[in-house]
């Protein structure tokens, strides 16, 4: 442009001198038409580069706002995933404790199912004494009882069992032996009538002398040791009322209870939804 520029100069100060022909002077008209065709031509492409300039500033302003965008779905897809991933991780984690409660609950199942063949047994075994009322066989709050009435094994206010009392018993232990695997609480219980001479203080001492009776009679007929325990609770767990004669009477006893294994109450029963 700068160029054009002299060249048109040059040609205005030999026109201005008059001393040119007029062949020269049609050269440098000539020229000068020339030159003013370049500088237009240099002005299109001008303003093509400026046009194109502002298009491919548009193009980085768009492809700023599409890389911003990316990075926003970017943070969202990733706190997304980590959600995903902890509920991912909760859920594995009640499906580990979803198990470990299908399995408790299949063994106290299988226990139970155990707990009423045992059951069915004892009845099978205990039928003429059942009938005899010597004793009965229940099933109290998940546990398997024999119930003996104080009439059968003991005078009143003794712990000594008398030989109607020994011969049941024998037999009662020899079906205990039966089961190996099984644990049995032998419990005293009494009425709420006082009790107080030379050998029993209350009817703590008397339930739990005649409970102890019963284990000794259990354990020579072959009753393991382990599989036995002792326990006395006086007059505080009656069976009836005792303001009667025969409620009195029913509260007189020893239960040989068959404990639950306790092998299968692990710390996830507690947590099982009800």
């Amino acid at each position: 442009m700068k160029i054009a520029t002299i060249a048109t100069l040059g040609t205005v100060l030999l026109l201005s001198s008059g001393c040119v022909t007029k062949q020269t002077h049609e050269a440098v008209l000539q020229e000068l038409d020339t030159t003013r065709q370049s500088l237009a031509s240099a002005q299109n492409i001008i303003s093509d580069q400026h046009l194109q300039i502002k298009q491919n500033e548009a193009e980085i302003a768009r492809s700023r706002q599409e890389l911003a965008d990316l990075d926003l779905k970017k943070g969202t897809l990733q706190r997304q995933l980590n959600d995903s991933q902890r509920l991912l991780n909760e859920t594995e984690a009640r499906l580990r404790d979803s198990r470990s409660q299908i399995e408790t609950l299949r063994q106290i199942e299988e226990e139970t199912k155990k707990r009423n063949e045992i059951y069915t047994r004892f009845i099978d075994k205990l039928q003429k004494m059942i009938d005899g009322g010597q004793l009965t066989v229940t099933i109290d709050k998940g546990r398997l009882v024999i119930n003996l009435p104080e009439n059968v094994l003991f005078a009143s206010g003794q712990a000594l069992l008398n030989p109607q009392g020994e011969e049941t018993l024998v037999q009662v232990a020899a079906l205990l032996k039966e089961f190996p695997d099984r644990r049995f609480q032998i419990e005293g219980h009494t009425d709420n009538v006082p009790i107080h001479n030379a050998r029993f203080a209350s009817n703590w001492e008397l339930s739990s002398g005649r409970a102890l009776s019963v284990v000794h009679l259990m354990l020579n007929h072959g009753v393991a040791s382990e599989n036995l325990s002792a326990a006395g609770f006086g007059e505080f767990h009656p069976r009836a009322d005792n303001e009667s004669v025969e409620g009195r009477a029913l509260n007189r006893r020893i239960e040989i209870v068959m404990q639950p294994n306790l092998e299968i109450l692990s710390s996830e029963l507690p947590n099982i939804p009800r």
